[in-house]
């Protein structure tokens, strides 16, 4: 931020700026990437629920087979008795309920993924016209109001620069401290600095 606006910003005074409007398109897109990762883990867990107690439910009804109070073709006295047969499932009208329930029951994991996938859907659906009606309404306000405004300021501390060196002053050819390079190299990127400083980006 200080190499586009340090200067303006430590002379002018905090640079102000306004939200103008929000593009709705943006805004939708953000809003359903948001909403299927919220609503990934509650979608897995409310799937997974589901799906068991409508696979204990199915596994119930499949027990369910007809019964016959005696075995088929018995004979009495020469003569086959009749053999009624009651089927629960039909005679408490849930055979249809059953029969829905066939794909469930016999693919339980594959029902349970697919029903994940479609209320991170739905939850992905539900956030975007969330996002969209929020930046809608932001849109008016902006209109009406001008908007939030904010302030750009500078947050990095100047280094203080070394005192320039006069004009014609010829540089030490020799230093007497037994750290004479390491010296010599730190005076040089001073120089280099003093050089590069007025320099904007």
């Amino acid at each position: 931020m200080r190499e586009r606006y340090g200067d303006d910003l430590d002379a002018g005074g905090p640079l102000r700026m306004a939200i103008g409007r929000v593009r709705l398109r943006s805004v939708a897109r953000v809003g359903f990437s948001i909403g299927w990762i919220i609503s990934l883990i509650p979608a897995l867990i409310t799937s997974g629920i589901v799906t068991w107690i409508l696979y204990n439910i199915w596994r119930t009804l499949n027990g369910w087979t007809p019964w016959t109070p005696w075995p088929s073709n018995t004979r009495i006295a020469g003569f086959t008795l009749p053999t009624p047969e009651f089927r629960p499932r039909e005679a408490l009208r849930v055979d249809g309920f059953y029969q829905f329930l066939g794909p469930l029951g016999q693919h339980p994991l594959l029902s349970a993924v697919l029903g994940t996938v479609a209320l991170t859907i739905i939850g992905g659906i539900l956030f975007a016209l969330i996002a969209l009606l929020a930046g809608f309404a932001y849109n008016l306000f902006a209109r009406a109001t001008g908007g939030l405004e904010f302030e750009l300021v500078s947050r990095e501390r100047r280094r203080p620069l070394p005192a320039a060196r006069p004009a014609g002053t010829p540089r030490p050819a020799s230093v007497t401290r037994a750290d004479g390079k390491r010296a010599r190299a730190r005076e040089d990127d001073e120089w280099a600095l003093e050089d590069e400083a007025p320099l904007r980006w």
